[in-house]
């Protein structure tokens, strides 16, 4: 690669041609109510947000064979703040990768089918939410000791999710969704593995150890017929887990105490044959690690020919400079 550079200068009469990937300005505008908030007590955190994503730097390679383009990113800053929706769709698509790294080697050294589980409790008031998050793990271990859950859940991706009670922002929804791992012969009834959702409702409520019965919704991921069948499981794992929470209405004390419940909090957990194989494939961690997670796949029929790196301003990414 030459050393020589070309340097695009923004001025009033020219506008700077745009990044075509728009899902980067999209999540960075859903960014700066939250900045704002946080303006009014951390500006270190409003800070980093503000950093965060700001300038990214892509490198443009040519397919040798069919002369086709590609952009991959390769340096960026991320903040990696939980309520950040920049760096929340960058650990949504790392999980998604993952995932799919992961039962794809599951898969191929044995015969798996999967569950969607969301296990919920009542709603609480947002001082309490740490409180009830460490209850929802207690009891989560306390279900997975149990010898019923062992014989019949192979593994699990359980992610928490945490909403503001739509009429209350005060109040959070705190729930989790479960991708379950389950053997083939789990659906054949001689074998006394099925768990029927009345039983599941039984035994998180006996985890839990409250009064009522709290609500649990189970669904079979059925992706028979589909091309890529491990595709759709992915898919259907990826939709809620560290999707963005909507905070613009919620007021700047409300969210101040929201920060302060989730410090520490992790929103994802493995178990079972899930944590096995991502052990053995060695991957990073989905939440504190790399969120470029951008390879280029086959790499010796591409062939790297510029170096481009966009700036966030006014709403826009704009081209600063290519390096040839």
């Amino acid at each position: 690669m030459s050393l020589s550079f070309k340097y695009m200068m923004q001025n009033n009469t020219k506008k700077l041609p745009i990044l075509e990937e728009f899902e980067f300005q999209e999540k960075k505008l859903l960014t700066l109510p939250i900045i704002e908030k946080y303006q009014y007590f951390n500006k270190k955190k409003a800070i980093n947000m503000t950093d965060c994503g700001q300038r990214l730097q892509f490198g443009l390679y040519e397919n040798i064979q069919t002369l086709e383009h590609q952009k991959h990113l390769e340096e960026m800053y991320t903040c990696k703040d939980r309520f950040c929706a920049f760096c929340n769709w960058r650990k949504a698509r790392k999980l998604g990768i993952q995932s799919y790294e992961v039962l794809k080697a599951i898969e191929s050294e044995n015969k798996v089918r999967y569950i969607f589980a969301t296990l919920t409790l009542r709603n609480c008031h947002i001082n309490d939410l740490s409180d009830t998050i460490k209850l929802m793990n207690t009891s989560f271990q306390r279900m997975m000791q149990t010898k019923r859950f062992k014989n019949s859940i192979l593994g699990f991706i359980r992610a928490l999710e945490y909403p503001p009670q739509k009429d209350n922002n005060e109040y959070i929804h705190p729930h989790f969704h479960c991708l379950f791992v389950v053997s083939t012969n789990y659906f054949k009834t001689t074998n006394n593995l099925y768990i029927k959702q009345k039983e599941f409702i039984q035994m998180w409520q006996k985890a839990l150890r409250v009064d009522y019965s709290p609500s649990v919704d189970i669904r079979i991921i059925k992706a028979k017929g589909e091309a890529d069948p491990i595709a759709k499981v992915v898919a259907e794992t990826v939709k809620y887990p560290l999707k963005i929470v909507d905070l613009k209405d919620m007021s700047v004390d409300m969210f101040e105490e929201l920060v302060h419940q989730m410090k520490a909090k992790r929103a994802l957990a493995f178990g079972g044959i899930v944590k096995e194989y991502r052990k053995k494939l060695i991957l990073d961690d989905v939440e504190n690690g790399d969120l470029i997670y951008d390879n280029i796949g086959n790499e010796k029929i591409w062939k790297r020919i510029k170096t481009l790196l966009y700036k966030f301003e006014s709403g826009d990414y704009g081209l600063q400079y290519y390096l040839k």
